[in-house]
């Protein structure tokens, strides 16, 4: 037990060096920029650091718990404590988030193999981020529209229609800003 309550805990600092990671280095971005790693948009990744803390902690502080319990030792309370103000800060976030921590970057490639656009789409009010790659994780949103654009987007020889306007395949797969 004493090894998980290690890994638990470290998995707690390593979501609260995420935190401070993305929250430090938010304003070197554009408002127009996304971060996204292995398909995740840096929000989610943050929103999951976020409930990481309390989740973790609050998990090792039960195990410790259960164990001074089963034991008869003291910090009983302390510990109970720790854990009850990690349950309310879950329960704070989901509150808060109402439930909605994020969403997966998604990859439309052309009928042809050639191009690709890429999109992040709120599964909630199906709201959609076209956005074009930018150098290294970085992605730029070229434009915002509702979910029955999915459905409307046309692959042209040289350009992408999305929602009735005109993006050249050079402006999306260009890496600079």
């Amino acid at each position: 037990m004493k090894i998980l309550k290690i890994v638990l805990l470290v998995a707690a600092l390593v979501c609260v060096g995420g935190i401070f990671y993305f929250e430090s280095t938010q304003s070197s971005l554009d408002d127009h920029a996304v971060r996204v790693f292995c398909g995740m948009p840096e929000n989610f990744i943050s929103n999951l650091c976020f409930v990481g803390v309390p989740l973790f902690i609050g998990a090792a502080a039960v195990i410790s718990l259960v164990e001074r319990i089963r034991e008869n030792r003291n910090g009983i309370i302390i510990l109970g404590f720790v854990a009850l103000l990690c349950g309310g800060a879950l329960g704070l976030i989901y509150a808060i988030t109402s439930g909605h921590i994020g969403d997966f970057m998604h990859e439309m490639e052309s009928p042809d193999g050639k191009h690709s656009v890429y999109y992040v789409r709120n599964k909630y009010s199906g709201d959609v981020e076209w956005l074009r790659k930018g150098d290294g994780h970085i992605y730029y949103i070229i434009k915002r529209t509702d979910s029955g654009a999915l459905d409307d987007i046309e692959w042209k020889d040289d350009a992408l229609s999305v929602d009735g306007e005109m993006f050249e395949y050079d402006l999306l797969e260009n890496n600079r800003s």
